[in-house]
């Protein structure tokens, strides 16, 4: 990560100082529209920074809701994607999923924006949810936590999204 934002840095370093010189308008087109790639490479190498420091990237993390919020998720593959060390957990994200499915909140609808350490071995993550029943999608934030080795959704999301379902028929 360090050598893509030094890289990144170099190349901004680099136009701004060819801005600066004063060349010709085709060339500070250029210039321009390589600062704004190599700024835009800075930007994208500090997201994967600090999903680095957590461990687990916003793709790792749609996957692991979109999979928990499926109804078809077999109760094996919950295990996988969930923490169930509290034995009610499973059976309310199986209640949610079928119910909120059922009311038109489906995997699709969760869309997670942003992952962020919260601790060790815990994140939190931005997630968007379009709702069939309004113009505006909500941002919620969900914790995951590292159990067996591997990122879940927590059981404390599970909590929140099971509160959650009486505001939208599920």
């Amino acid at each position: 990560m360090k050598v893509r934002k030094s890289v990144a840095a170099a190349l901004l370093a680099g136009a701004t100082m060819l801005v600066v010189a004063g060349c010709s308008d085709e060339t500070n087109d250029t210039v321009s529209s390589a600062a704004s790639g190599a700024s835009a490479a800075v930007a994208s190498a500090a997201s994967d920074a600090k999903q680095a420091v957590v461990g687990l990237s916003t793709d790792d993390a749609q996957v692991i809701l979109r999979k928990s919020v499926d109804p078809a998720t077999s109760s094996t593959e919950l295990d996988a994607v969930v923490d169930t060390t509290n034995p009610l957990t499973k059976a309310a994200i199986q209640g949610y999923a079928k119910a909120s499915n059922m009311a038109g909140y489906t995997p699709e609808v969760y869309t997670v924006k942003e992952v962020k350490a919260d601790g060790d071995d815990k994140a939190v993550a931005t997630v968007s949810i379009k709702s069939p029943h309004a113009p505006q999608p909500v941002d919620v934030t969900l914790a995951y936590v590292k159990a067996d080795g591997d990122w879940k959704l927590a059981g404390s999301a599970v909590t929140q999204l099971t509160s959650m379902g009486g505001q939208h028929g599920g």
